[in-house]
C-alpha cells in the first residue's frame, strides 16, 4: 500500500514538472511574440518613413521583405504555442498574471483590425512587381486631408 502511494505521488510530481516546463516554454514564446510585435511596429514605421521620404523601390521592397519575415516568425511561434495546448491569443495561463494588460483597439466602423499574424491586419496589401508602388497607397496631391499643409496655413 505504501508503494502504491509512493508511485502515485511520484507520477503526479512528474506530471507537474512536465506541465511546469510547458508553461515556462509558452511564457518564453509569448515573450518572443511580444518582442517580434514591437519589432514589426518599428519596421512598419520605417516603411512609412521610407515611403514618405521618396526612397527607391529597392529600399521599399527590402523593408516589405523584412515585414513578411517578422510576420512569419510571429506565426511560427503562435503555432508552437497552440501545439503546446495553449491559446496563442490568451492573455495569460492559469496561475500567471500579466504585467501588462492587453490593449483592445477600438477601430472606426468598417475598419478591419486584428493582432499580428492573424491575416486580417489593417495594413495596405503589398503587390510584387509593377512600378514598385504599394496597392492602396497613392502619393499626396497636396490638397485635401492628405495635404502637407499645417493647421496654421504653412506647409512643410
Amino acid at each position: 500500500m505504501l508503494d502504491s502511494i509512493l508511485n502515485t505521488v511520484k507520477k503526479a510530481s512528474e506530471r507537474v514538472q512536465r506541465r511546469g516546463e510547458e508553461v515556462a516554454q509558452v511564457a518564453r514564446l509569448r515573450l518572443e511574440v511580444f518582442q517580434l510585435g514591437r519589432e514589426l511596429d518599428a519596421t512598419y514605421a520605417r516603411l512609412g518613413r521610407s515611403y514618405h521620404g521618396n526612397a527607391g523601390a529597392e529600399t521599399l521592397h527590402g523593408v516589405r521583405d523584412e515585414i513578411r519575415r517578422i510576420e512569419e516568425e510571429i506565426t511560427s511561434r503562435e503555432r508552437l504555442i497552440a501545439e503546446l495546448g495553449e491559446d496563442p491569443k490568451a492573455p495569460h495561463t492559469e496561475g500567471q498574471q500579466d504585467l501588462i494588460a492587453p490593449v483592445s483597439p477600438t477601430p472606426a466602423s468598417g475598419t478591419p483590425s486584428a493582432g499580428p499574424g492573424t491575416g486580417t491586419v489593417n495594413r495596405p496589401p503589398f503587390q510584387d512587381g509593377g512600378e514598385g508602388g504599394s496597392a492602396g497607397t497613392a502619393p499626396s496631391t497636396g490638397t485635401g486631408a492628405d495635404s502637407d499643409a499645417r493647421p496654421d496655413g504653412t506647409s512643410s
